[in-house]
């Protein structure tokens, strides 16, 4: 079971990946996408998407779904690291405070699922 989370967390990280790719891909065509259709990146990003949505396929048949779709939220937690690292985007406490409640309650739901 534990390896089933591991592909998820491969399929949550990989979409954080592809959110990050296509925002900087955004920020460098001004937002025009059709612009953005002969940048070769584009469509690695498109593969990557793929892998990570057969990644989440894979896990989606062995975790039960009251956890599969909250632990989804981590994007948000790897996208604050991003957005700060990558970005410039500025850390807050309260932020800081909202991805350690994030994490936290996604291990009670995942320490929920395993006792069960």
């Amino acid at each position: 079971m534990i390896k089933y989370y591991g592909i998820l967390l491969l399929s949550i990280m990989l979409t954080t990946l592809v959110q990050a790719s296509l925002k900087a891909i955004s920020v460098k065509y001004n937002g025009s996408f059709f612009d953005s259709l002969f940048d070769f990146k584009l469509y690695f990003v498109i593969l990557l998407y793929g892998i990570a949505l057969v990644a989440w396929f894979a896990s989606a048949a062995k975790i039960p779904f009251t956890v599969l779709i909250p632990a989804n939220i981590l994007t948000i937690v790897l996208g604050g690291f991003i957005g700060y690292f990558l970005f410039g985007e500025e850390f807050s406490f309260y932020r800081i405070l909202a991805y350690l409640i994030i994490i936290l309650g996604i291990l009670v739901l995942m320490l929920d699922a395993y006792k069960n």
